[in-house]
C-alpha cells in the first residue's frame, strides 16, 4: 500500500489533490451530522450561527475558506510542500460547506431540507466522484500531459 502511495499519490504530484479529498469528504460528513444535530435541537450540541436576527449560513464560512486556501495555494512556491497540502486540504474543507448548501445558492433561498435541497447532496457526488477519478489518474478528455 505504502508502495502504491507513493508511486501513484506523492512521486506523482497528487498529494494536494489527496488532501483536498479527503478534507472535502469529512467535512461534508461533519457538516451533515452537525446540522442534523442542531435541527434536532440536541442541548449538547452547537447552535445556529446567528449576527441578531440574521441566520448565517455555512456556505459563508465556506466562501472564505476557499478564498484562503486558493490564495494560499498560488501565493506559497511549490518548494513549500506541507503548506501547498495545507492550503489544498483549507480549500477542500471551503468547498464542501459551499457545496453542501449548493441548493441554496441555486434557487436563491433555504430549500436545505426540502427536495430541492437534494441537488446539495447530488452536487457534492459529483465532486467526490470527479475527484476520486483524477486521484485514480483518470484525465480530462484532450488532456495528455
Amino acid at each position: 500500500m505504502s508502495e502504491y502511495f507513493t508511486l501513484h499519490i506523492d512521486d506523482s504530484g497528487r498529494l494536494p489533490l489527496l488532501a483536498f479529498f479527503v478534507a472535502f469528504i469529512v467535512t461534508f460528513v461533519l457538516t451533515r451530522v452537525n446540522v442534523r444535530l442542531i435541527r434536532a435541537d440536541v442541548r449538547w450540541w452547537f447552535r445556529n450561527v446567528k449576527a441578531g436576527d440574521l441566520h448565517i449560513h455555512h456556505v459563508v464560512f465556506g466562501v472564505v475558506l476557499m478564498l484562503v486556501g486558493g490564495v494560499m495555494g498560488f501565493a506559497i512556491p511549490d518548494a513549500y510542500r506541507g503548506f501547498v497540502v495545507s492550503a489544498a486540504a483549507v480549500f477542500g474543507v471551503g468547498s464542501a460547506l459551499v457545496l453542501d448548501e449548493f441548493a441554496l445558492i441555486l434557487h436563491l433561498s433555504d430549500v436545505y431540507w426540502t427536495e430541492k435541497g437534494r441537488a446539495s447532496v447530488d452536487a457534492v457526488f459529483v465532486a467526490i466522484a470527479v475527484t476520486g477519478l483524477l486521484l485514480l489518474g483518470v484525465r480530462p478528455v484532450g488532456f495528455a500531459g
